[in-house]
């Protein structure tokens, strides 16, 4: 059971692009008790019924994180501008809208939507944050590479990325997970899924979490220690899997003109 911890930096909610072709992914969710308690609060007395929707949301979207651990706790507040939302950070941070998580809280601002959000909308954003949320209490508040975090959330919420994507991932240049930043969604899509198919499940991921709060500063030995394989030869593996993947697919799209002829 996870305990809400602080985190020293914030993370942006970043939705996955939606591909044409889903993959299946074997989810093995640990022993969950039946109950969390989910706090929102606030500052405007307009604010309840916001509050309750959320809560109720946020509840309902929970099994989804639940995948990865058990949140026996969420943490809601609602803020209104971009002033109060810096204040509650307690520093200047731009480009922050919608869901984010920080500090063991999140942060919702209603007046970030240009428009009133669709219930599709706020399930998404909802699940998507909660996903990010247990992710980082897992890793202790340290910092997490874009492609785990960001993959974490595309798996988890079944955000597929279309197998093109995992044919120009495969040719990209080498060292993508010893990367922190992301210059590719994909990248992070297609490596979780195959550590969550190929290396073990959710249970490996969580070890690798786990692992980074003991030491934050060793992701890649995290890496090898988790899988037993240094980082480089998990990320050929990963790459040879990818293009398995792609040959596969062309063939049983191809087969049958090529028996016509």
């Amino acid at each position: 059971m996870v305990r809400s911890l602080g985190l020293a930096a914030a993370l942006l909610l970043v939705a996955g692009l939606a591909g044409s072709a889903a993959a299946q992914v074997r989810l093995e969710p640990p022993p969950q008790p039946q109950t969390a308690r989910i706090n929102v609060t606030y500052t405007e007395p307009s604010d309840e019924g916001q509050a309750e929707r959320l809560r109720d949301l946020a509840a309902r979207m929970k099994p989804t994180a639940n995948q990865l651990e058990f949140l026996d706790r969420v943490d809601i507040l609602i803020v209104h501008t971009p002033r109060e939302f810096r204040q509650r950070l307690g520093r200047e941070l731009e480009g922050f809208s919608a869901v984010s998580y920080v500090h063991g809280i999140l942060f919702l601002s209603p007046l970030s939507w240009q428009r009133p959000p669709t219930e599709e909308a706020l399930r998404l954003e909802m699940e998507q944050a909660l996903v990010r949320y247990v992710a980082n209490q897992l890793a202790g508040g340290n910092r997490l590479p874009d492609w785990l975090e960001n993959g974490l959330v595309a798996v988890l919420t079944r955000q597929p990325f279309a197998l093109t994507t995992a044919e120009q991932v495969a040719r990209r240049a080498p060292l993508l997970l010893a990367r922190f930043e992301e210059e590719d969604p994909a990248v992070g899509y297609w490596a979780v899924l195959y550590l969550v198919e190929e290396r073990g499940g959710l249970g490996s991921v969580r070890q690798l979490l786990r692992l980074v709060a003991q030491r934050p500063d060793t992701f890649l030995e995290n890496l090898q220690l988790t899988y037993g394989v240094p980082a480089g030869q998990l990320e050929r593996d990963w790459r040879q899997w990818l293009q398995a993947k792609v040959e596969a697919e062309k063939e049983e799209r191809e087969g049958p003109l090529i028996r016509r002829q």
